[in-house]
């Protein structure tokens, strides 16, 4: 069976979402513990506008630290809506470029408030000078709409990245349109990756895309995440789920699922903080019955 390899989108894409403030240190020591997992292409943070999301206010300190921090075998990427992101990202010195739009006008509104001409011309300035090769381009909702649309989707973000992400935002596509949109794709690019979130059809879409000849694909640690601005999207498909589904298939990743575990309990104390402090109370309050009953 060939190979599949597997897009770190944790530290970014599962942890912009959720309500509460996460320490910038845990945010580093994920992007650590992954790193230590043999995974070696993680999208660190997000250079978007800190009142749209809060949780990437730091990305500068995460993305200075991680890059101090780690050797020069792994990959590391941030996501970027326009020139803005992508002058601060430069600053601090990333190089390799996540952009996103899509082929529905409803999801380019609610992230951008732009028609998609409007964004992609923002990214025609903003990645003047960018090589292709360094920038991976999401189609957000690329399932289920019309096929006319995804086909110019396809053809302008090849404009900007060699990569196409194909993204089941919110869950809902079906392993025909799986199939379908990779033929479409297909006639543009064969270097194509899947970003799937939780769905009533998520295995069968994985096997869809495998047997359509996909080798690439997201996920998230411990299923952290999906789209901040789209409230039907369900959770990412989970690191460790994407490597067991690999291990009973025979199909090599690279990426061994013990080792996954110092992350995965990261990234559940990172989604459930209150969770620890709970478990610490009931804890403290079991010590003090048995101490007072050993006393009577």
């Amino acid at each position: 069976m060939a190979g599949i390899s597997i897009f770190e989108v944790g530290p970014r894409d599962g942890i912009q979402n959720l309500k509460h403030e996460v320490k910038t240190a845990d945010k580093i020591e994920l992007v650590r513990l992954l790193e230590d997992a043999g995974l070696t292409d993680i999208e660190v943070t997000s250079f978007v506008h800190p009142k749209r999301v809060p949780n990437m206010a730091d990305a500068e300190g995460v993305f200075t630290a991680v890059r101090m921090n780690t050797s020069n075998t792994v990959k590391h990427s941030v996501l970027v809506p326009n020139k803005r992101g992508i002058d601060r990202a430069k600053a601090v010195g990333a190089t390799n470029f996540n952009i996103f739009f899509s082929p529905n006008s409803n999801f380019n509104h609610e992230n951008y408030g732009l028609t998609l001409e409007q964004i992609l011309a923002g990214y025609e300035d903003a990645l003047e000078g960018v090589a292709t090769s360094a920038v991976r381009v999401y189609i957000s909702m690329a399932f289920g709409g019309c096929i006319e649309e995804l086909q110019a989707a396809v053809e302008a973000g090849l404009r900007f990245g060699d990569k196409i992400v194909l993204c089941d935002t919110e869950g809902t596509a079906s392993p025909f349109d799986i199939a379908l949109a990779l033929d479409i794709a297909y006639d543009l690019t064969r270097n194509i990756a899947m970003h799937f979130h939780a769905g009533r059809h998520l295995w069968a879409n994985i096997d869809t895309a495998y047997l359509h000849g996909v080798r690439e694909y997201d996920s998230s640690i411990g299923g952290l995440g999906g789209c901040v601005f789209m409230p039907k999207s369900g959770g990412n498909l989970a690191t460790e789920d994407l490597v067991a589904w690999a291990e009973k298939m025979n199909i090599p990743c690279a990426v061994r699922g013990e080792a996954l575990k110092p992350a995965i309990e990261l990234a559940h104390r990172i989604k459930n903080p209150t969770l620890r402090i709970a478990l610490g109370n009931r804890v403290r309050e079991t010590k003090g019955r048995i101490i007072r009953a050993v006393k009577r």
